[in-house]
């Protein structure tokens, strides 16, 4: 099977997004602050989201759009 996905952080199971930019990596849940990272950055404990990364990249286009109404 061919992955048309980059595996980065925005299409990694373990990533939860806290802004248009950047989120946590929750790959080990025991620590009590997960490390931060970029959405474009990755890792070797990659794991595909599937449809969770179409879901992420709605947020982050409406999110932007909002911020831009905001300015004006």
């Amino acid at each position: 099977m061919i992955s048309l996905q980059k595996k980065t952080c925005l299409s990694c199971r373990k990533f939860r997004l806290n802004d248009s930019q950047s989120g946590v990596c929750r790959v080990d849940k025991s620590v009590d602050n997960y490390p931060m990272k970029r959405t474009d950055e990755n890792c070797d404990l990659w794991q595909d989201a599937g449809q969770q990364y179409y879901i992420r990249t709605g947020w982050i286009k409406r999110t932007l759009v909002k911020n831009e109404e905001a300015k004006q």
